[in-house]
């Protein structure tokens, strides 16, 4: 018996297609069902049309009701069966649902396990002999700080980062970014703005200039020695693959806090936004 194959299989994701093509068939069979209950039910009214004609004989109108009362069973048949097939199609949509919730906070649970372990080795790093007690405590308490704020938020799908990308972020923000350099080989709302005018390409090239901006006013209100790593840090943090997908849908400022504290430090920008070059003032538009 071959084996092979078998031990190949992701088992999760062969479940969750076996779930999509159950909602996908139950929709099939609720349309079908839909056709043929409609097509009764045109029967019946006809039928039932037929039997009330005047000049309609004894027979006729006998054979119509006839008719009209079969249909009507067909009808009611092909309606209870477009029910059951929402009903399950319903019921497996949203166990699917759940599913893909617990699986989201599974991983979202085990990547912050990983980036605070990774970031206990920095902090904590044997190695580090000039760092005193009290520095450690201080850098593990706001390190605590960050991730509350960095998961806090469910909207932001951090878990579907490289997790070697999100220690990255963090440890610019807390000043570990040399240590993380000498240690990363060892670890494999709404209501939104309008759209402003403009093409696609022009609209996010705007606001992804306003969002850069926005976040580098953050490193005048921190230390200037983490200056440099955080700055690097933003530069990183915009060439991962979610931040246009985020420049699209989120507006500069909201933008900008999110991806700030995925770097681990506080948004310093969020109390005005500059203005658009060529646009008067008032609400963001961009």
């Amino acid at each position: 018996m071959d084996t092979g194959a078998d031990s190949d299989l992701d088992i999760q994701t062969y479940c969750r297609s076996l779930a999509l093509q159950q909602v996908r068939m139950l929709t099939r069979l609720a349309e079908i069902a839909m056709q043929l209950a409609e097509a009764e039910g045109t029967r019946a009214v006809a039928a039932q049309a037929r039997a009330a004609a005047p000049e309609a004989d004894d027979d006729a109108v006998q054979a119509a009701r006839a008719e009209a009362q079969q249909a009507g069973t067909a009808f009611g048949r092909f309606s209870r069966s477009v029910q059951r097939s929402l009903d399950l199609r319903s019921r497996a949509a949203a166990d699917l649902c759940a599913r893909d919730k617990a699986d989201r906070r599974a991983r979202r649970a085990r990547q912050r396990n990983h980036v605070t372990e990774a970031l206990y080795a920095l902090i904590w790093d044997p190695g580090q002999e000039t760092r005193e007690l009290d520095e450690a405590d201080y850098h593990t308490n706001n390190l605590h700080e960050r991730l509350d704020a960095l998961y806090e938020d469910e909207e932001d799908r951090i878990e579907d980062r490289p997790v070697g990308s999100v220690i990255t972020g963090l440890a610019c923000g807390l000043g570990l970014s040399d240590e993380w350099r000498r240690r990363a080989a060892d670890w494999s709302g709404p209501p939104y703005p309008p759209p402003p005018t403009g093409s696609p390409g022009e609209i996010r090239a705007r606001r992804r200039a306003r969002l850069l901006d926005l976040m580098k006013r953050t490193l005048g209100a921190i230390d200037p020695a983490k200056a440099p790593g955080l700055e690097a840090g933003i530069e990183a943090r915009l060439q991962e693959p979610d931040v246009p997908a985020l420049i699209d849908a989120e507006p500069p400022a909201r933008a900008a806090a999110r991806l700030c504290r995925s770097l681990g430090v506080d948004f310093a920008g969020d109390d005005e936004e500059p203005e658009e070059p060529g646009k008067p003032c008032g609400p963001d538009t961009g």
